[in-house]
This record gives structure tokens, C-alpha cells and sequence, in this order.
């Protein structure tokens, strides 16, 4: 009992930047929290910074599955950003950049969107049909945010914004999905349209959502393309609007054995 006790995360509820939480080794996924400056519009209450660390959230706080039209929603389960505001994470394994990737995305932000259901419901709130979206989606940003990345957690090299997508939009979570394969990013919300939840599996491909990034996105301050072969820290600073995340991942390839240090 004494040994579990031991391995538990710590957390803390922070109202500022600078403090350091480390969880379990956790495969393929964030370790710890370097810093975390909520900014402002954030959401109250989801401040939690362990809400972060290791997987993303497979129930909800009721219990039931996450999937893409339940997302991961409790205070414990999401860490929100608010404009000004910034969240970097440290992996102990570092993610790798690496052709052969699925798309060429190396590692996967999770966060609290999810798809819209279209369905009409009953006099007793119970869906009609089996429920469906028409694309369009809750929960999102629909302000900026910037990601960067570094090796060292003191040189930090944005990704390109022109390429980078907001972090928490495209694609909700599937928490019965693979959460180290990313969705085809060439998809957009017409393809979802009218899919029920097990159609929008099979357009996921296996993937537990996300939204994917690349390393090879990488510049300097100057816009040039840098080259980085691994990284250790992602660092998420939101523009405007809010972000809620959930979870960090690493992307590996599919013939690649899943060893982690």
C-alpha cells in the first residue's frame, strides 16, 4: 500500500507559472509540467496541471466512454489556457522526427472538442436514430495559439503557424483508438458529415484523435527551417481565445516496437 501510495501523481492547482510536476513514467505520453500560466479568459476551475500528464482521458467523469461526441470535460481530465497564457510539458523519452510516421506527425495534442450530434431526441432527451454529426463541432478554439518545441528546454523553436493547427479543434477524442496515430490531417469536417460514431472510426484508421504536428515545421525567429531530430519539451502558448488540453502524445511509426526508457 505504501509503494502505491509512493507512485501516485502529485498535483497542484496553479495560478502561475514556474512550477515543476512530475508524474510516473508514462509511455509515449507528457511526463512533466515545466510551467503553466493560465492567462486570462481561461476557464475556472480547470487548473489542475496533472489533468495533462500521461494518457488522454478514456471516461468521462461519470464513467461513461469517451468517444468523439463525449469528450474528456472534467476539471481533473482537461487544463485550460486562456489568451496570454501558456503550458510547456516535458517527455522523458524524447519524440523522435521521423519519416516514416503516419503523415509525417510526430506528436499529437489532445483536447476537449468534440462533434456535434444533429439527431433530433425525444420527449425523454433519448436520441432518434443513431446519432450523427454534420461535421461541425463543440468545445473548440476559434481563437490562435502557437506551438513550439525544444531539445533542451531552453532554446524553443516555434512551428511554422502557417502549418501548425489550433491546438484543441480537429480531431475529437476516440478513446478506444490508438492515441500514438494520428488522423489523416487532410480531413476536414464535410468528411464527417452524417457519419455516426462508428463511421467516424473507420475514418479514423485506428487513431484515438488529435491534432497532429511535425517537427519538420520547426523554424527560427527569422521564419528559416530548422532541423531537429528529437525534442523533450512542447511548449503551447494560446494567441487568443481559450485551450483546453487533455493529454500529449508521441507519434510512432507502425512497424516500430513501442519500447519506451
Amino acid at each position: 500500500m505504501k509503494d502505491q501510495s509512493m507512485k501516485k501523481i502529485l498535483w497542484f492547482t496553479l495560478a502561475f507559472a514556474g512550477l515543476v510536476v512530475i508524474s510516473r513514467a508514462a509511455d509515449g505520453f507528457a511526463d512533466a509540467v515545466v510551467s503553466y500560466n493560465p492567462g486570462t479568459g481561461y476557464v475556472a476551475g480547470y487548473t489542475n496541471v496533472a489533468a495533462v500528464l500521461g494518457q488522454p482521458s478514456t471516461n468521462n467523469p461519470y464513467g461513461e466512454a469517451t468517444d468523439v461526441f463525449d469528450p474528456p470535460y472534467g476539471t481533473d481530465q482537461v487544463l485550460s489556457i486562456g489568451a496570454g497564457g501558456s503550458l510547456t510539458v516535458n517527455f522523458k523519452t524524447p519524440i523522435r522526427s521521423n519519416p516514416r510516421n503516419p503523415y509525417g506527425i510526430d506528436f499529437i495534442i489532445f483536447g476537449n472538442t468534440g462533434f456535434i450530434i444533429t439527431n433530433a431526441y425525444d420527449i425523454n432527451y433519448n436520441w432518434i436514430g443513431t446519432p450523427a454529426t454534420d461535421g461541425s463541432t463543440f468545445g473548440e478554439n476559434d481563437g490562435a495559439t502557437r506551438v513550439s518545441v525544444s531539445l533542451d528546454g531552453r532554446h524553443f523553436y516555434m512551428l511554422n503557424p502557417a502549418l501548425a493547427p489550433t491546438v484543441d479543434g480537429l480531431y475529437p477524442t476516440d478513446g478506444s483508438g490508438d492515441f500514438h496515430t494520428p488522423v489523416n490531417p487532410a480531413l476536414t469536417p464535410a468528411d464527417f458529415s452524417g457519419l455516426t460514431g462508428d463511421e467516424i472510426k473507420v475514418l479514423y484508421n485506428g487513431s484515438g484523435g488529435g491534432t497532429g504536428y511535425n517537427l519538420a515545421w520547426a523554424q527560427d525567429t527569422k521564419g528559416h527551417r530548422v532541423w531537429l531530430p528529437e525534442v523533450r519539451y512542447i511548449r503551447i502558448d494560446v494567441l487568443s481565445g481559450h485551450s483546453e488540453v487533455d493529454a500529449f502524445s508521441a507519434v510512432l511509426p507502425p512497424c516500430e516496437v513501442r519500447r519506451w526508457r
